[in-house]
């Protein structure tokens, strides 16, 4: 069976009325990742309203920090199912 995989998914809600779901790698699952409190330091500085904040996963994200509403971060436990052996006829 194939190994479980945390993860923390991190939904941004934009004032245009999309959301963006963003999956980061959980080395553990009890403590929040750090681009998580990094994008939460940047969205309570006044001053980080015209920058913008880049998530690094498996693919880079770059979010305009005046542009997200609200966020929240939930942890997830990727469990991968494997395919059905072919059957023998």
């Amino acid at each position: 069976m194939a190994e479980a995989i945390p993860i923390q998914r991190v939904t941004l809600y934009l004032k245009n009325g999309t959301n963006l779901f963003i999956d980061l790698k959980a080395e553990d699952p009890q403590k929040v990742n750090p681009q998580i409190n990094a994008f939460q330091k940047a969205l309570a500085d006044p001053e980080s309203q015209e920058k913008v904040f880049l998530f690094q996963g498996m693919r880079g994200l770059w979010v305009r920090i005046k542009e997200v509403v609200a966020f929240d971060a939930v942890s997830l436990i990727l469990s991968p199912v494997e395919k059905e052996k072919a059957k023998a006829e």
